[in-house]
């Protein structure tokens, strides 16, 4: 059985639909499993893995993505962890008014972390009420 893989605007109604139904979705795997379960009603061919439920989640204009995180031994990050896209440094003064860096943010969906603190564990997906 040859797999096939839905189209953007058809994920984007079904994770609209799912925040809508639930409100808020505690992790990226849980959220995956119901998108998938609601694509295959639909077509029983349809798979899609969870990255890509994440990022086309983040461009919904309507859904808040909370990203918990972890210490880290790795690098620094260059690119987001969330969206691919490239972190902006944050920068703090010092006791003497030193400029330095004290952590990284997101431009496009607003991820935060610290130096330390910046592997995301655990994302929670929540729709935002008007």
């Amino acid at each position: 059985m040859k797999l096939m893989i839905p189209k953007e605007s058809l994920v984007k109604k079904i994770i609209y639909q799912i925040l809508r139904r639930y409100g808020i979705i505690h992790t990226q795997e849980e959220l995956s499993e119901i998108v998938k379960s609601e694509l295959k009603k639909i077509n029983k061919k349809f798979t899609i893995t969870p990255n890509r439920v994440r990022k086309i989640a983040i461009q919904i204009k309507d859904v808040e993505i909370t990203v918990k995180t972890k210490k880290s031994k790795k690098p620094n990050p260059v690119k987001c962890p969330v969206c691919g896209n490239k972190l902006k440094i944050i920068y703090g003064k010092n006791l003497i008014g030193k400029k330095i860096p004290i952590g990284f943010q997101c431009s496009i969906c607003q991820y935060r972390c610290d130096e330390k603190f910046f592997s995301p564990m655990k994302y929670e997906f929540k729709l935002i009420k008007k």
